[in-house]
């Protein structure tokens, strides 16, 4: 597994994010809204969701490559 940078507004639903502390946590909302925008975000495991600036930092994991380069790009 390797990992990448991503802000806020580049999040996708289906992500895993490695917070800095606890668990990895599955995207399961993304929306962007307001002035300035902020991102909403829910997680699957979190019945609330969380509102952030769309330049905030997340971490998330991506699935190496296998045979045939297939799965490069691919979020788990």
């Amino acid at each position: 597994m390797t990992t990448r940078t991503v802000t806020a507004a580049d999040l996708h639903i289906g992500d895993l994010v490695l917070p800095p502390a606890g668990p990895p946590r599955r995207v399961t909302l993304h929306r962007l809204q307001g002035t300035p925008p902020v991102a909403v975000i829910g997680y699957a495991d979190q019945a609330d969701q969380q509102s952030v600036p769309v330049s905030e930092l997340f971490t998330v994991a991506r699935r190496q490559a296998s045979r045939g380069g297939r799965e490069v790009g691919r979020s788990l």
